[in-house]
């Protein structure tokens, strides 16, 4: 009888989680900003507007399957470009340093969302709520310095002796990378079938390379001109073995932006009822 009382209590909650199941498709639309080796790296509360210095615009499209008015699950793609400078630290070894950087962005994300209050699209008493989320990410990039005029592929050129027969332990690196994604966000409907999603995400990475700066200078002799003077654009330039990077932080990344939410409209009684 016992047994029988679980069974009937998880095939109730299973019939609650898909009679109210909401799937929802949106249009995301924002920025995105980078924290790494390169640029202004001193983040405190206070000074976060450094993150937006050379922001671009990011464009993503994101589905969601609501499992009940509290949690969801969020499947994202987004792309967005980031673009570092040394010059705009505060930091003088970095500003002596003087490299640059960009890349573009594209992620996909499977992440789970806990709603801080009950919310549905289409509710009329349950119409907002903060949200917080995480989950796994894949991530493409790929690191350009500035060169003559022109924005450079650094991975090929091994700026930190990447592939040389002197450092046989330093591959070069993948263009690929997991993460973990974080963040917050505030949903509020529109209407019956549109809300409005703003969000804010950073994506711990396992790579310290979307800037190629992670270790030390190297002997220049083992380059060519090109990748010379893209791993070393101080004035007074740096002596083999002194210090490029810290190989101790990883890369981070991340987007702020607004979404537009549409919900896909299902056909039963339970969803006609506003409540």
């Amino acid at each position: 009888m016992h047994k029988i009382k679980k069974i009937l209590l998880i095939f109730y909650l299973l019939l609650g989680t898909f009679t109210f199941s909401q799937t929802e498709l949106g249009l995301f639309t924002g920025t995105s900003f980078f924290h790494g080796d390169v640029g202004y790296n001193s983040l405190n509360f206070g000074n976060t507007d450094k993150l937006f210095i050379n922001s671009k615009v990011a464009i993503g499209l994101n589905f969601r399957k609501n499992l009940n008015s509290r949690i969801a699950f969020n499947f994202c793609i987004k792309r967005g470009r980031i673009t570092s400078y040394d010059r705009d630290s505060e930091d003088l070894f970095i500003t002596q340093r003087n490299l640059d950087f960009q890349s573009d962005i594209t992620e996909m994300s499977s992440n789970f969302e806990f709603n801080f209050s009950t919310y549905k699209i289409g509710s009329e008493k349950f119409n907002k709520s903060v949200y917080i989320f995480t989950g796994i990410s894949g991530f493409k990039f790929n690191p350009k310095g500035y060169y003559n005029g022109n924005w450079v592929d650094l991975q090929p050129l091994g700026t930190e002796g990447q592939g040389s027969f002197l450092y046989p332990e330093r591959e070069k690196y993948k263009l690929f990378s997991i993460g973990l994604p974080i963040g917050v966000g505030y949903k509020l409907n529109l209407n019956s079938n549109l809300a409005l999603n703003i969000s804010w995400s950073w994506t711990l990475t396992r790579t310290d390379y979307i800037d190629d700066v992670s270790l030390n200078y190297v002997n220049p002799n083992l380059l060519t001109e090109q990748a010379q003077n893209l791993a070393d654009k101080s004035y007074s330039g740096f002596v083999e073995g002194s210090q490029r990077g810290n190989s101790e932080n990883m890369d981070k990344f991340g987007f702020f932006g607004v979404s537009l939410v549409y919900k896909i409209p299902k056909k039963t009684f339970c969803s006609q009822i506003n409540y």
